[in-house]
């Protein structure tokens, strides 16, 4: 993968991101997005295993698919783990995998030990609050930011 792909992934992840932060899901055009900037990835490259991008899409949707049943993720984090695993493939699917329990405590134990620390009225805080409050801390945060790593190792596999 090129830096210029893998800055793609990150601007739009990081668009992803917001829209999750704000408004609990995921936008269907984020992820319509990355799957237009893989399928370009996959023109100008031409990978003789693009086969394995679509098997490690398969697993980490029907992984996304099994933690929604069980009520851990809602359904378009689980859609955009069906993209994540089309974009990083198996290599960076691996580093995204060894993350993503990592990354997913950590991202909750920092967002819920912070909205007890600030007590701000900036809009960003009270939506903390909110989502803390709710038990709602989204995990499609978690999912994106190991998505953005493992993008960035990407280049390097």
């Amino acid at each position: 993968m090129s830096v210029a792909f893998a800055g793609l992934y990150i601007l739009i992840l990081a668009f992803l991101a917001h829209f999750l932060f704000w408004y609990n899901r995921v936008p269907n055009r984020g992820l319509s997005a990355l799957l237009l900037v893989w399928s370009g990835q996959l023109y100008w490259y031409q990978p003789s295993d693009w086969y394995l991008d679509i098997a490690t899409g398969a697993c980490a949707f029907a992984t996304g698919v099994l933690l929604w049943r069980l009520n851990r993720i809602s359904a378009s984090e689980s859609k955009l783990l069906l993209v994540t695993g089309l974009i990083l493939s198996w290599q960076a699917g691996l580093v995204a995998l060894i993350n993503l329990p990592f990354t997913i405590i950590l991202l909750n134990l920092y967002l819920g030990m912070s909205t007890q620390v600030q007590q701000g009225y900036h809009p960003f805080w009270r939506r903390l609050r909110i989502l803390n409050t709710r038990h709602k801390l989204p995990n499609g945060l978690a999912i994106i930011l190991t998505t953005m790593i493992a993008s960035i190792a990407k280049i390097f596999l």
